[in-house]
């Protein structure tokens, strides 16, 4: 099966998918770092990449082939797009590394997280399904959390040590790392 998916392979899709353990996908995968080395680290799961950006595809397609992963699939079209494709496909996580942030004013509509992007995530998704984000723009950020706080479905599992920060009115922090080779 390709690894670059147009609208008649997504079609035939859904039927491959099933051969994995587990499907993931990144929105907006840029350059490809982050769908490659994941892809790598996990050969049994299925990795989905959606860019409408060409400049880092060709990027993803030379690894691919270096490394000639059966588990790393991409295509050019945007997540709206690829949305009506994905009917039936739920995925474990989903990525999201610094989307546009359209910071000017007149530009915000064009944000890719929005109320009705998480709606659709809702329909791609099951209990447990991990989203994460980066951005490194506060207005944007304050969106992606009042969006997701909105919908109710999502949300960060309070512990009891959480709550008990909340109370105390504390700032808490969440990290993500991950391991490098030596």
């Amino acid at each position: 099966f390709e690894f670059f998916l147009d609208k008649n392979k997504l079609k035939r899709f859904k039927t491959y998918v099933k051969n994995f353990d587990t499907s993931n996908l990144e929105i907006g995968f840029g350059g490809g770092e982050n769908i490659f080395s994941q892809s790598k680290k996990k050969k049994k799961d299925l990795f989905l990449g959606c860019d409408p950006y060409l400049s880092g595809s060709f990027n993803l397609k030379k690894d691919i082939k270096t490394h000639g992963l059966k588990n790393l699939f991409f295509t050019n079209l945007d997540f709206l797009e690829l949305f009506v494709f994905l009917k039936g496909i739920t995925f474990k996580k989903i990525i999201i590394l610094f989307p546009d942030p359209w910071p000017k004013k007149r530009h915000k509509k064009r944000r890719l997280i929005n109320s009705e992007f998480v709606n659709l995530l809702e329909l791609i998704t099951f209990d447990k399904t991990k989203i994460i984000i980066a951005t490194d723009h506060h207005d944007y950020l304050n969106q992606i959390l009042y969006e997701f706080h909105k919908s109710k479905n999502f949300g960060i599992p309070l512990t009891k040590y959480h709550t008990k920060a909340k109370k105390s009115n504390k700032e808490v922090y969440f990290l993500l790392f991950e391991k490098k080779k030596s």
